[in-house]
Protein backbone atom coordinates (compact mmCIF):
# COMPACT_ATOMS: atom_id res chain seq x y z
CA UNK A 1 0.00 0.00 0.00
CA UNK A 2 1.37 3.41 -0.94
CA UNK A 3 1.85 6.01 1.82
CA UNK A 4 -0.69 8.17 0.04
CA UNK A 5 -3.34 5.51 0.57
CA UNK A 6 -3.35 6.25 4.29
CA UNK A 7 -5.15 9.51 3.53
CA UNK A 8 -8.10 7.52 2.14
CA UNK A 9 -9.04 6.13 5.55
CA UNK A 10 -11.82 7.84 7.48
CA UNK A 11 -10.14 10.00 10.12
CA UNK A 12 -11.12 12.66 12.63
CA UNK A 13 -10.04 14.36 15.85
CA UNK A 14 -11.35 13.50 19.31
CA UNK A 15 -11.44 16.43 21.75
CA UNK A 16 -10.69 15.51 25.36
CA UNK A 17 -11.36 18.79 27.15
CA UNK A 18 -9.05 20.68 24.83
CA UNK A 19 -6.54 17.90 24.19
CA UNK A 20 -6.84 16.70 20.62
CA UNK A 21 -6.23 13.07 19.66
CA UNK A 22 -6.26 12.26 15.97
CA UNK A 23 -7.56 8.82 14.98
CA UNK A 24 -8.28 6.60 12.05
CA UNK A 25 -11.76 5.10 12.53
CA UNK A 26 -12.74 3.21 9.43
CA UNK A 27 -14.60 0.09 8.33
CA UNK A 28 -17.58 -1.81 9.72
CA UNK A 29 -17.80 -4.82 11.98
CA UNK A 30 -16.36 -5.85 15.34
CA UNK A 31 -13.98 -3.16 16.65
CA UNK A 32 -10.23 -3.64 16.46
CA UNK A 33 -7.97 -1.02 18.09
CA UNK A 34 -4.34 -0.70 16.98
CA UNK A 35 -1.98 1.12 19.35
CA UNK A 36 1.39 2.14 17.88
CA UNK A 37 4.71 2.75 19.59
CA UNK A 38 7.52 5.30 19.39
CA UNK A 39 8.64 7.21 17.35
CA UNK A 40 5.92 6.35 14.81
CA UNK A 41 2.13 6.79 14.55
CA UNK A 42 -1.03 5.10 13.27
CA UNK A 43 0.53 5.47 9.82
CA UNK A 44 2.69 2.45 10.68
CA UNK A 45 -0.44 0.25 10.52
CA UNK A 46 -1.63 1.42 7.08
CA UNK A 47 -1.19 -2.03 5.49
CA UNK A 48 -3.14 -3.75 8.26
CA UNK A 49 -5.87 -1.09 8.35
CA UNK A 50 -6.50 -1.52 4.61
CA UNK A 51 -6.80 -5.31 4.98
CA UNK A 52 -8.94 -5.29 8.14
CA UNK A 53 -11.37 -2.47 7.30
CA UNK A 54 -13.61 -4.53 4.96
CA UNK A 55 -14.46 -6.85 7.88
CA UNK A 56 -13.82 -4.82 11.03
CA UNK A 57 -14.19 -1.35 12.48
CA UNK A 58 -10.53 -0.34 12.78
CA UNK A 59 -9.64 2.32 15.37
CA UNK A 60 -6.01 3.47 15.20
CA UNK A 61 -5.28 6.60 17.25
CA UNK A 62 -2.14 8.69 17.11
CA UNK A 63 -0.96 8.53 20.71
CA UNK A 64 -0.61 11.88 22.51
CA UNK A 65 2.48 13.67 21.25
CA UNK A 66 2.68 11.61 18.04
CA UNK A 67 1.44 11.85 14.47
CA UNK A 68 -1.33 14.41 14.14
CA UNK A 69 -2.33 14.45 17.81
CA UNK A 70 -1.45 17.37 20.07
CA UNK A 71 2.19 17.43 21.16
CA UNK A 72 2.60 19.46 24.38
CA UNK A 73 5.96 21.21 24.58
CA UNK A 74 7.01 19.24 27.67
CA UNK A 75 6.16 15.84 26.22
CA UNK A 76 3.75 13.16 27.44
CA UNK A 77 4.95 10.40 29.80
CA UNK A 78 3.56 6.88 30.23
CA UNK A 79 1.02 7.69 32.92
CA UNK A 80 -0.45 10.61 30.99
CA UNK A 81 -0.45 8.54 27.79
CA UNK A 82 -2.47 5.79 29.45
CA UNK A 83 -4.83 8.27 31.12
CA UNK A 84 -5.60 10.07 27.86
CA UNK A 85 -6.02 6.84 25.91
CA UNK A 86 -8.41 5.58 28.62
CA UNK A 87 -10.53 8.70 28.14
CA UNK A 88 -10.30 8.33 24.37
CA UNK A 89 -11.70 4.79 24.52
CA UNK A 90 -14.42 5.84 26.96
CA UNK A 91 -15.49 8.66 24.64
CA UNK A 92 -15.62 6.44 21.53
CA UNK A 93 -17.30 3.67 23.58
CA UNK A 94 -16.66 0.85 21.08
CA UNK A 95 -17.73 -1.91 23.48
CA UNK A 96 -15.83 -5.22 23.58
CA UNK A 97 -12.86 -5.01 21.23
CA UNK A 98 -9.79 -6.69 19.84
CA UNK A 99 -6.64 -4.88 20.95
CA UNK A 100 -3.28 -4.87 19.17
CA UNK A 101 -0.34 -3.11 20.82
CA UNK A 102 3.20 -2.52 19.57
CA UNK A 103 6.37 -1.26 21.27
CA UNK A 104 5.50 1.35 23.95
CA UNK A 105 1.90 1.03 22.81
CA UNK A 106 1.94 -2.21 24.83
CA UNK A 107 2.05 -0.80 28.34
CA UNK A 108 0.10 2.28 27.24
CA UNK A 109 -2.70 0.36 25.52
CA UNK A 110 -3.01 -2.40 28.10
CA UNK A 111 -2.58 0.11 30.94
CA UNK A 112 -5.38 2.25 29.53
CA UNK A 113 -7.78 -0.70 29.69
CA UNK A 114 -6.34 -2.36 32.80
CA UNK A 115 -9.40 -1.56 34.90
CA UNK A 116 -11.74 -2.89 32.22
CA UNK A 117 -9.75 -5.86 30.95
CA UNK A 118 -12.96 -7.78 30.31
CA UNK A 119 -13.55 -5.35 27.44
CA UNK A 120 -10.62 -6.97 25.57
CA UNK A 121 -11.93 -9.95 23.60
CA UNK A 122 -8.65 -10.69 21.83
CA UNK A 123 -5.16 -9.35 22.46
CA UNK A 124 -2.20 -9.12 20.07
CA UNK A 125 1.23 -8.22 21.48
CA UNK A 126 3.82 -7.13 18.91
CA UNK A 127 7.46 -6.57 19.95
CA UNK A 128 6.59 -5.03 23.27
CA UNK A 129 6.92 -5.56 27.01
CA UNK A 130 4.66 -5.22 30.03
CA UNK A 131 7.36 -6.22 32.52
CA UNK A 132 7.47 -3.76 35.48
CA UNK A 133 11.23 -4.25 35.96
CA UNK A 134 12.13 -3.78 32.29
CA UNK A 135 15.60 -2.38 31.66
CA UNK A 136 16.71 -1.18 28.22
CA UNK A 137 19.96 -2.45 26.69
CA UNK A 138 23.15 -0.89 28.03
CA UNK A 139 23.99 0.62 24.64
CA UNK A 140 20.76 2.65 24.86
CA UNK A 141 21.95 4.72 27.85
CA UNK A 142 23.29 7.70 25.82
CA UNK A 143 19.77 8.31 24.49
CA UNK A 144 18.41 8.75 28.02
CA UNK A 145 21.35 10.30 29.87
CA UNK A 146 20.95 13.79 31.38
CA UNK A 147 21.91 16.51 28.90
CA UNK A 148 23.05 13.97 26.29
CA UNK A 149 19.50 12.65 25.85
CA UNK A 150 18.20 16.15 25.19
CA UNK A 151 21.02 16.77 22.74
CA UNK A 152 20.53 13.56 20.77
CA UNK A 153 16.76 13.15 20.75
CA UNK A 154 15.46 16.72 21.10
CA UNK A 155 18.01 19.11 19.64
CA UNK A 156 19.56 16.85 16.99
CA UNK A 157 16.36 14.83 16.37
CA UNK A 158 18.42 11.66 16.01
CA UNK A 159 15.39 9.39 15.69
CA UNK A 160 13.92 11.52 12.92
CA UNK A 161 17.19 11.59 11.02
CA UNK A 162 18.21 8.00 11.68
CA UNK A 163 14.89 6.17 11.43
CA UNK A 164 15.93 4.17 8.32
CA UNK A 165 18.57 2.49 10.49
CA UNK A 166 15.80 1.13 12.75
CA UNK A 167 12.98 0.73 10.23
CA UNK A 168 13.74 -0.75 6.81
CA UNK A 169 10.54 0.64 5.29
CA UNK A 170 11.82 4.14 6.06
CA UNK A 171 14.47 3.51 3.43
CA UNK A 172 11.72 4.76 1.14
CA UNK A 173 12.02 8.54 1.03
CA UNK A 174 8.24 8.96 1.04
CA UNK A 175 7.78 6.79 4.16
CA UNK A 176 10.72 8.44 5.92
CA UNK A 177 9.33 11.88 5.15
CA UNK A 178 6.01 11.09 6.88
CA UNK A 179 7.77 10.12 10.10
CA UNK A 180 10.48 12.80 9.85
CA UNK A 181 7.91 15.56 9.39
CA UNK A 182 5.95 14.42 12.47
CA UNK A 183 9.14 14.50 14.54
CA UNK A 184 9.74 18.15 13.68
CA UNK A 185 7.44 19.13 16.58
CA UNK A 186 9.53 19.66 19.71
CA UNK A 187 6.71 18.23 21.83
CA UNK A 188 6.96 14.98 19.87
CA UNK A 189 10.70 14.78 20.43
CA UNK A 190 10.19 15.53 24.14
CA UNK A 191 7.59 12.75 24.26
CA UNK A 192 10.05 10.32 22.65
CA UNK A 193 12.64 11.30 25.27
CA UNK A 194 10.17 10.89 28.16
CA UNK A 195 9.24 7.39 27.00
CA UNK A 196 12.85 6.36 26.41
CA UNK A 197 13.59 7.53 29.95
CA UNK A 198 10.69 5.33 31.12
CA UNK A 199 9.00 8.29 32.82
CA UNK A 200 5.93 6.86 34.52
CA UNK A 201 6.58 3.42 33.01
CA UNK A 202 6.70 1.36 36.19
CA UNK A 203 3.36 2.68 37.47
CA UNK A 204 1.65 1.81 34.18
CA UNK A 205 3.37 -1.59 33.96
CA UNK A 206 2.19 -2.37 37.51
CA UNK A 207 -1.36 -1.64 36.36
CA UNK A 208 -0.84 -4.11 33.50
CA UNK A 209 0.58 -6.68 35.94
CA UNK A 210 -2.48 -6.44 38.20
CA UNK A 211 -4.71 -6.94 35.16
CA UNK A 212 -2.95 -10.14 33.98
CA UNK A 213 -5.41 -12.55 35.65
CA UNK A 214 -8.34 -10.84 33.91
CA UNK A 215 -6.43 -10.55 30.63
CA UNK A 216 -5.84 -14.28 30.62
CA UNK A 217 -9.47 -14.70 29.56
CA UNK A 218 -8.70 -12.99 26.25
CA UNK A 219 -7.46 -15.08 23.37
CA UNK A 220 -3.90 -13.86 22.86
CA UNK A 221 -1.42 -13.82 19.98
CA UNK A 222 2.22 -12.77 20.27
CA UNK A 223 3.86 -11.62 17.04
CA UNK A 224 7.60 -11.11 17.33
CA UNK A 225 9.77 -9.64 14.58
CA UNK A 226 13.42 -10.58 14.61
CA UNK A 227 16.04 -9.39 15.03
CA UNK A 228 14.92 -6.80 17.55
CA UNK A 229 17.86 -4.85 19.01
CA UNK A 230 15.72 -3.17 21.69
CA UNK A 231 13.21 -5.71 23.00
CA UNK A 232 15.45 -8.72 23.28
CA UNK A 233 14.64 -12.42 23.65
CA UNK A 234 14.07 -12.02 27.39
CA UNK A 235 11.00 -9.86 26.74
CA UNK A 236 9.49 -12.51 24.49
CA UNK A 237 10.22 -15.15 27.13
CA UNK A 238 8.58 -12.96 29.80
CA UNK A 239 5.46 -12.54 27.66
CA UNK A 240 5.29 -16.30 27.08
CA UNK A 241 5.34 -16.78 30.85
CA UNK A 242 2.74 -14.08 31.48
CA UNK A 243 0.42 -15.42 28.73
CA UNK A 244 1.04 -19.19 28.76
CA UNK A 245 -1.97 -19.92 26.55
CA UNK A 246 -0.93 -17.41 23.86
CA UNK A 247 -0.13 -18.46 20.33
CA UNK A 248 3.35 -17.23 19.38
CA UNK A 249 4.62 -16.49 15.89
CA UNK A 250 8.12 -15.26 15.26
CA UNK A 251 8.72 -13.26 12.09
CA UNK A 252 12.31 -13.49 10.82
CA UNK A 253 13.30 -10.25 9.13
CA UNK A 254 10.43 -8.36 10.73
CA UNK A 255 12.76 -6.47 13.06
CA UNK A 256 11.37 -4.15 15.70
CA UNK A 257 8.61 -2.87 13.37
CA UNK A 258 7.20 -6.03 11.74
CA UNK A 259 3.96 -4.28 10.72
CA UNK A 260 6.14 -2.11 8.46
CA UNK A 261 8.99 -4.46 7.53
CA UNK A 262 7.00 -7.69 7.13
CA UNK A 263 3.49 -6.30 6.47
CA UNK A 264 2.15 -9.27 4.50
CA UNK A 265 3.07 -11.72 7.26
CA UNK A 266 1.56 -9.57 10.01
CA UNK A 267 -1.61 -8.90 8.01
CA UNK A 268 -2.11 -12.56 7.20
CA UNK A 269 -1.64 -13.50 10.87
CA UNK A 270 -4.16 -10.89 12.02
CA UNK A 271 -6.82 -11.87 9.50
CA UNK A 272 -6.57 -15.47 10.62
CA UNK A 273 -6.52 -14.63 14.33
CA UNK A 274 -9.37 -12.11 14.37
CA UNK A 275 -11.51 -14.38 12.18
Amino acid sequence: MTPGGYADFEQFDVDLDGFRIHTVDTGDGPPVMLVHGSPVSSFSFRHQIAALAPRFRVIAPDLPGFGRSDAPAGGVDFEEQARLLRRFVAQLDPGPLCLLVHDWGGPIGVGALADRADQIRQLVLVNTTLRPDFKPPAYWKPFTAPALGELLLVRLNLFGRGLPAMLDAAGSSTVHEVYRRALEAEGTRQTVLALERLAGYEAVARMCERALPALSAAETLILWGTPDPYFRRGELDWLRGAFPAAAVREIPGGGHFPQEDAPEVVTEALLGFFA
